[in-house]
């Protein structure tokens, strides 16, 4: 037991050698832009292969980082209707908030499980006030300029245009159905905005970067997944934290659970 924990304890340094020396997690900057970093895997190629899933850090406060998916990566309704004729008529159910719908438990549940499965790293994620922890950025969050993001409405502004659109997976596209515009290869992806309880739409970001809405029952828009870290439970085992090599992660107490 001891060799082993020894063991472990030096792959661990060894690791923490071939990090950059200012390795950190934060958030965005406006003069340096973000850090990514690697978490969980799902499908991402064509035929369905798994990749890492990079995300890009949005914000950190008190040792909590709000990150969000680079790329859209799975599509699915708001509310989960098939029947043509009810989708038609739009007389399915209607909701207060996107709590209410069908897919905010589906989140924290089946799409949770596909990203992590046991993955120890699902116990820095940290629990929302209403239980979720995987979930939609509001309609504020993606004006929010710390964030990165234009706080301008609509595609016209060419700022808002590059800070909001996003690129689906070949999986997201190829298997899932999901909208890719011909010229400029982007996509829609759902918002945590109700247009009104009344209504029958959802916000998107539309694929020229507006903010937008969508049927609750559209099978073609995205899901660009965000969700909080607790850095205080996980450590950086490599990479640069950029697009291109993001940080690679492992849950603090990993070392010690291994060697228990």
């Amino acid at each position: 037991m001891i060799k082993k924990t020894a063991a472990i304890a030096l792959l661990m340094i060894l690791c923490m050698l071939f990090l950059p020396a200012q390795a950190e997690i934060r958030g965005y900057e406006k003069d340096q832009g973000y850090i990514y970093l690697q978490l969980g895997e799902y499908p991402y190629e064509s035929d369905g292969a798994v990749q890492p899933v990079l995300w890009r850090v949005l914000d950190v406060q008190d040792g909590q980082a709000l990150l969000l998916t680079e790329y859209i990566i799975d599509t699915d309704q708001v509310i989960f209707e098939t029947d043509q004729k009810v989708i038609k008529k739009h007389s399915y159910r209607r909701i207060k908030s996107f709590e209410e719908s069908d897919l905010f438990p589906k989140l924290s549940g089946e799409y949770l499980d596909r990203l992590l499965g046991e993955d120890p790293l699902r116990g820095a994620l940290v629990q929302q006030e209403n239980e979720a922890y995987i979930f939609l950025l509001t309609d504020e969050e993606f004006m929010n300029p710390e964030y990165g993001f234009a706080n301008a409405r609509w595609a016209e502004w060419p700022r808002r245009i590059r800070s909001h659109e996003a690129q689906g997976t070949p999986y997201a596209v190829k298997q899932r159905g999901l909208y890719k515009d011909r010229k400029n290869g982007m996509s829609p992806y759902w918002v945590n905005a109700i247009k009104n309880e009344k209504d029958y739409k959802l916000q998107i970001v539309g694929y020229n970067g507006h903010l937008s809405y969508g049927a609750y029952t559209r099978v073609n828009i995205g899901l660009r997944l965000s969700l909080e870290l607790d850095l205080n439970k996980v450590q950086i085992t490599g990479g640069e934290g950029t697009e291109q090599a993001p940080y690679t992660l492992e849950y603090a107490d990993a070392a010690q659970q291994a060697a228990d």
